[in-house]
């Protein structure tokens, strides 16, 4: 797909947008975004109206035409349960030819990506809420709940919480390697990639 580097808001500031399917990963990334100093990029988290792939990937490009970074955080916890991840291996296989479309996995969802700060594992979780109780079950996150009330609201927030251990959440995802397209029953934690794409010390 062509792009004409020339038409891209914001010359001379490197502009990045992110495409969340759920509110958690929008509250997560907000608290990033109020948390670090990225002085020269702008984070545009979006939820996408329609919840479909085809629909959110379609945003996807059309970020990729506007935007420095077009960024898609995919949970697999649905996609595997309404057995889309062949029409995902798509989007990725089409993202592929993309230069500046990233497109991280979290499988089975975001707390997998939490739990990374906490522990080291492999394990696969079909579902969320398994890891959730374990979350709960951390000193860092003991009354986690999916609500904007605590990833937002609280002292301190979701982002400050895990901050102190966000290297060993970077290392522990890094452990689990890149999604498998051919297996996508596997563990993983790929928006650890985002603080490499952010210039993000940690």
């Amino acid at each position: 797909m062509g792009r004409s580097k020339g038409n891209r808001k914001g010359a001379g500031r490197k502009t990045v947008a992110l495409i969340v399917d759920g509110e958690t990963e929008l509250w997560y990334l907000q608290m990033l975004k109020r948390n670090e100093l990225l002085k020269n990029v702008s984070i545009l988290p979006e939820l996408p109206r329609k919840k479909k792939l085809f629909d959110q990937f379609q945003v996807v490009k059309a970020n990729a035409e506007i935007y420095d970074l077009s960024i898609w955080v995919v949970d697999m916890d649905v996609v595997i349960a309404e057995g889309k991840t062949a029409e995902l291996k798509s989007y990725l296989e089409e993202g592929d030819g993309i230069d500046n479309i990233y497109i991280l996995i979290n499988s089975p969802c975001l707390e997998f990506w939490f739990l990374m700060h906490v522990r080291d594992t492999g394990r696969y979780f079909a579902e969320c809420d398994p890891v959730g109780r374990l979350l709960k079950g951390s000193n860092h996150l003991k009354s986690y709940e999916k609500t904007e009330k605590y990833f937002v609201r609280t002292n301190p927030d979701i982002y400050k919480r895990l901050r102190p251990h966000l290297a060993m959440g970077v290392a522990n995802a890094t452990k689990r390697g890149n999604y498998d397209r051919e297996a996508p029953e596997q563990a993983k934690a790929e928006l650890y990639k985002l603080f490499t794409l952010l210039e993000i010390p940690l």
